[in-house]
């Protein structure tokens, strides 16, 4: 096995709880979507329980990375769809199997749901998040697209 020159990381998964949500701002900046402990307060409390989870990985006290993930049903399928709406590990944590503990904990809360399928989209400059998702043993199966809605005066 190749060195990756870092130490692995003492860290453990857990629920998120409510003091974690700077953290939380801290990785969303860090994937690009800046925002206010306020305001993702105001999102995380619109998200249904029954549907949405997120899990922290905290280290020495900090939060050093977090996932989120839904289950939802869905008309290609009869069970539920597990979904990874967000995935965040800092980069002075990465490469010491944090990804991979998110990634396991949200595996096993969606099976725990009975969803059998997870999917997740990441963004087309993200190459390492992708060879990080085939490496867990995700693949490649579509495009996504995006489309801007402006309301009409």
């Amino acid at each position: 096995m190749e060195s990756t020159g870092h130490p692995k990381a003492e860290f453990h998964i857990r629920s998120f709880a409510t003091p974690d949500l700077d953290g939380l701002c801290t990785l969303m900046a860090d994937l690009g979507y800046p925002t206010t402990a306020s305001e993702l307060a105001v999102r995380m409390d619109r998200m249904p329980p029954d549907f949405y989870h997120t899990f922290v990985a905290e280290a020495s006290g900090q939060v050093v990375g977090f996932i989120g993930v839904g289950t939802m049903p869905v008309y290609e399928m009869s069970g539920p769809l597990g979904w990874v709406l967000a995935l965040s590990v800092a980069g002075s944590h990465r490469r010491r199997g944090i990804g991979r503990a998110l990634l396991a904990a949200a595996e096993a809360h969606c099976l725990s749901r009975g969803a059998t399928d997870v999917r997740l989209h990441s963004g087309l400059p993200r190459a390492e998040a992708h060879e990080f998702y085939e490496a867990a043993g995700y693949t490649k199966t579509g495009y996504r697209f995006k489309k801007t809605l402006h309301p009409q005066p």
